[in-house]
């Protein structure tokens, strides 16, 4: 009987998302989603918080602005793999609860302990008046790294969408700065004259006639409605050949 009660204990455990195995459940059963939150250290010492509370899981990591959205997917042996938007492995769940970091230093995976509980990300304060310094001081940005200007533009922007493009400005202009920062970097940058935000599905980077469109799905939220600066950074230095798409 003790065997088949632990046998059965073990197979619940297996069926737990990794929020539940690091808080638990709440009285009703459910797992709070004020509790999916939490603070992680690697082995290596790289820090990040990752908010589950939402539709999508959010990560960011300790000294970057940048908020990626993941998707996950079932892997091998009950695992679940958390995945960027050009389709990396950014942490893996194993089923029997540890959490694995993969960066470009450790490409085959960091052991991590969570640290803490955390606050799930929140937009500061938006409004018309404050995307628009937001893109004017991306735009400053990449045309100091470039030595010319970059106008940054949003044309018709949708009400209540000011934190998401405004997401998408910071996102883009560290992109452009990473690319102006690499080798021959401001020779792959020599083709785009202006950066435009529109909205459209899905998410995407294209470069056409001097101009990087940065289209975004406003259905998709603040965080998830645009491309990570990874992807931009693809597009680049792929010599603009890549539709960028999810």
């Amino acid at each position: 009987m003790l065997l088949m009660g632990a046998g059965a204990a073990q197979a619940q455990a297996l069926g737990q998302s990794l929020q539940e195995r690091m808080f638990g459940k709440g009285q009703d059963g459910q797992t709070p989603s004020t509790h999916s939150v939490a603070r992680f250290e690697s082995e290596d010492g790289a820090t990040f918080i990752l908010d589950e509370s939402g539709r999508q899981p959010l990560i960011r990591f300790d000294g970057e602005t940048e908020v990626w959205s993941l998707t996950v997917t079932q892997g091998a042996k009950g695992d679940r793999i958390y995945k960027n938007d050009i389709g990396q492995p950014v942490l893996k769940s194993t089923r029997w609860g540890g959490l694995i970091l993969f960066t470009d230093e450790r490409p085959t995976g960091d052991p991590v302990a969570m640290t803490g509980k955390a606050e799930a990300f929140r937009h500061g304060r938006m409004s018309p008046a404050l995307l628009w310094q937001t893109l004017a001081k991306g735009s400053k940005r990449v045309s100091q790294a470039l030595g010319r200007l970059v106008p940054f533009d949003a044309p018709n922007v949708t009400p209540g969408a000011d934190a998401l493009y405004a997401q998408a400005a910071d996102v883009t202009s560290v992109a452009l700065v990473q690319v102006a920062l690499q080798g021959k970097g401001k020779q792959r940058l020599g083709g785009v004259e202006s950066v435009q935000f529109v909205e459209g599905r899905p998410p995407s980077a294209t470069v056409t006639n001097g101009v990087l469109v940065m289209k975004l799905d406003v259905s998709r939220g603040s965080w998830g409605g645009h491309v990570s600066s990874k992807r931009i950074v693809n597009v680049i230095m792929s010599d603009y050949s890549v539709a960028d798409r999810r």
